[in-house]
Protein backbone atom coordinates (compact mmCIF):
# COMPACT_ATOMS: atom_id res chain seq x y z
CA UNK A 1 0.00 0.00 0.00
CA UNK A 2 1.57 3.26 -0.51
CA UNK A 3 0.33 6.63 0.64
CA UNK A 4 0.61 10.03 -0.18
CA UNK A 5 0.28 13.57 1.67
CA UNK A 6 -1.79 15.89 -0.04
CA UNK A 7 0.15 18.87 -1.06
CA UNK A 8 3.81 16.09 -0.99
CA UNK A 9 5.18 14.49 -3.82
CA UNK A 10 6.64 11.45 -2.51
CA UNK A 11 4.90 8.50 -1.56
CA UNK A 12 5.24 6.19 1.35
CA UNK A 13 5.48 2.28 0.32
CA UNK A 14 4.48 -0.09 2.97
CA UNK A 15 5.11 -3.96 1.74
CA UNK A 16 3.41 -6.32 3.88
CA UNK A 17 6.15 -9.08 2.80
CA UNK A 18 8.78 -5.91 4.96
CA UNK A 19 6.37 -5.07 7.63
CA UNK A 20 8.81 -3.46 9.75
CA UNK A 21 10.35 -1.11 6.89
CA UNK A 22 9.44 2.05 5.14
CA UNK A 23 10.05 2.56 1.27
CA UNK A 24 9.83 6.14 -0.27
CA UNK A 25 8.56 6.66 -4.10
CA UNK A 26 10.04 9.61 -5.49
CA UNK A 27 8.91 10.91 -8.62
CA UNK A 28 12.06 11.43 -11.28
CA UNK A 29 12.58 15.04 -12.20
CA UNK A 30 13.06 14.57 -16.05
CA UNK A 31 10.72 11.71 -16.78
CA UNK A 32 7.13 12.02 -15.37
CA UNK A 33 6.88 7.75 -16.25
CA UNK A 34 9.68 7.16 -13.46
CA UNK A 35 10.17 6.67 -10.24
CA UNK A 36 13.14 6.07 -7.85
CA UNK A 37 12.74 3.80 -4.80
CA UNK A 38 14.72 4.68 -1.33
CA UNK A 39 14.84 3.74 1.99
CA UNK A 40 16.21 6.26 4.83
CA UNK A 41 17.97 5.88 8.18
CA UNK A 42 18.28 9.36 10.34
CA UNK A 43 21.52 11.19 10.03
CA UNK A 44 24.14 10.66 12.81
CA UNK A 45 25.89 13.67 12.13
CA UNK A 46 24.27 16.45 14.63
CA UNK A 47 25.27 19.24 12.50
CA UNK A 48 24.14 18.09 9.36
CA UNK A 49 21.28 20.18 7.75
CA UNK A 50 19.77 16.37 6.84
CA UNK A 51 17.58 15.19 9.23
CA UNK A 52 17.96 11.52 6.84
CA UNK A 53 20.24 10.03 4.49
CA UNK A 54 18.64 8.83 1.61
CA UNK A 55 19.25 4.80 -0.26
CA UNK A 56 18.09 4.49 -3.53
CA UNK A 57 16.99 0.51 -4.10
CA UNK A 58 15.27 0.28 -6.91
CA UNK A 59 13.45 2.07 -9.39
CA UNK A 60 9.65 2.14 -10.41
CA UNK A 61 7.85 2.61 -13.99
CA UNK A 62 4.61 3.97 -14.46
CA UNK A 63 2.31 2.08 -17.33
CA UNK A 64 -0.78 4.22 -17.67
CA UNK A 65 -2.64 1.64 -20.27
CA UNK A 66 -2.56 -0.77 -17.46
CA UNK A 67 -2.87 1.86 -14.60
CA UNK A 68 -0.19 0.23 -12.51
CA UNK A 69 3.09 1.29 -11.36
CA UNK A 70 6.35 -1.63 -12.17
CA UNK A 71 8.61 -1.74 -8.93
CA UNK A 72 12.14 -3.11 -9.35
CA UNK A 73 13.91 -3.91 -6.33
CA UNK A 74 17.67 -4.04 -6.60
CA UNK A 75 17.74 -7.18 -4.18
CA UNK A 76 14.24 -8.85 -5.42
CA UNK A 77 14.26 -10.98 -8.53
CA UNK A 78 10.47 -10.05 -9.60
CA UNK A 79 8.44 -6.74 -9.83
CA UNK A 80 6.34 -5.86 -7.54
CA UNK A 81 2.92 -4.05 -9.21
CA UNK A 82 0.80 -1.17 -7.34
CA UNK A 83 -2.28 -0.54 -8.71
CA UNK A 84 -2.22 3.48 -9.36
CA UNK A 85 -6.58 3.22 -8.37
CA UNK A 86 -6.79 4.53 -4.87
CA UNK A 87 -8.76 2.78 -2.21
CA UNK A 88 -12.01 4.28 -0.77
CA UNK A 89 -10.35 4.53 2.52
CA UNK A 90 -6.46 3.98 3.68
CA UNK A 91 -7.14 3.62 7.35
CA UNK A 92 -7.44 0.74 9.16
CA UNK A 93 -8.18 -0.64 12.73
CA UNK A 94 -5.16 -2.29 13.16
CA UNK A 95 -2.88 -0.08 10.74
CA UNK A 96 -0.72 2.99 12.73
CA UNK A 97 -1.66 6.42 11.03
CA UNK A 98 0.64 7.10 7.72
CA UNK A 99 3.77 8.82 9.41
CA UNK A 100 4.11 12.39 7.45
CA UNK A 101 6.95 13.14 4.67
CA UNK A 102 9.06 15.50 4.83
CA UNK A 103 11.25 17.16 1.76
CA UNK A 104 14.85 16.32 2.64
CA UNK A 105 14.98 14.22 0.06
CA UNK A 106 19.03 15.04 -0.62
Amino acid sequence: MAYLKEGQSMLTLRLWTFVNERFYLLLNQNDASKYLVMTREPTKNPNSKNKYYWNIVGNGVIDTANSLVTIQFDLLDKPIFMSTYPEVSAYSVSLPQPEAIVSEAA
